[in-house]
């Protein structure tokens, strides 16, 4: 097998079921807490469009995850289907607050069968790191497209639109300037830093010349809706198309295994 960089392995493209009929795809990635396994992707993909709404149902059962069989041969794979269910209860877990556009699906697959790479809070923490306007990479699978033959992602490249882990609009959300697609909800946001910059608690800063280093900066969710309105009656003109994504804060993924809320 070719050199391949395991961060091309930390996800899988994700077909959703209902009563086994396809309903569409999105991009999941691993993490792991140590003793669990777990695929994070958007809250919307169970869900649908209205999934910050409390009284909005499951719209899948099910989800099919396309997996390496093979370490030493990309071009092996296979799915693994995954129920959301178990004795009538959901498995997956959320947010306390049900606007967050994120999910933990445990996973209970074989792991000596199958070639992933699982994230961990290792490349969350970024508490000393400073971030300014840095350029940003998301891995997905837009409109289902990608390199089936090796069941490998497309990456899109761009940067950060909004202060690094300030929250946009009072929500736990950053702006990022990239082109994605349908298909790519719920992929990682990475970023990699050269030569970064670390503050300590005094606010020393120091330069780490000829380092660099891999942070997730979040959950990729789709665009933010910008919408034009009159300035009397409020109402909306029109709605503005744009380049920007939202990006839910990877430490969410933190916070929602600190709680394990699974009711809603």
């Amino acid at each position: 097998m070719n050199t391949i960089d395991p961060i091309f392995i930390t996800t899988a493209y994700l077909v959703m079921l209902k009563e086994d009929k396809e309903k569409g795809s999105a991009t999941g990635f691993f993490f792991s807490d140590s003793q669990n396994l777990y695929l994070v992707t958007n809250k919307h993909v169970i869900y649908g469009e209205k999934y910050f709404v409390e009284s909005t149902q499951s719209q899948i059962d099910k989800i099919k995850l396309y997996l390496h069989t093979n370490k030493n041969n990309l071009s092996e794979n296979e799915y693994v289907e995954i129920n959301l269910f178990k004795d009538g209860k959901k498995v997956w877990l959320e947010h306390d607050n049900i606007n967050v556009d994120v999910v933990l699906v445990p996973l209970e697959i074989d792991r000596g069968k199958y070639l992933l790479v699982n994230l961990d809070k290792n490349i969350i923490d970024s508490s000393n790191i400073v971030v300014k306007f840095e350029k940003i990479f998301v891995i997905g699978y837009p409109y289902g497209w990608f390199d089936r033959k090796n069941n490998l992602p497309v990456t899109r490249i761009g940067h950060l639109s909004s202060p690094f882990k300030i929250p946009f609009n009072g929500e736990p959300i950053m702006l990022g300037d990239v082109e994605t697609h349908k298909g790519m909800s719920g992929g990682p946001v990475f970023m990699e830093l050269k030569d970064y910059v670390t503050m300590d608690e005094n606010g020393g800063r120091a330069t780490h010349l000829g380092a660099s280093k891999i942070i997730l900066v979040g959950i990729h969710s789709g665009q933010p809706r910008w919408d034009l309105r009159d300035t009397e009656t409020g109402e909306v003109k029109e709605t503005v198309s744009h380049s920007l994504i939202n990006i839910w804060f990877s430490d969410l993924i933190l916070e929602i295994l600190n709680t394990k809320n699974i009711s809603k």
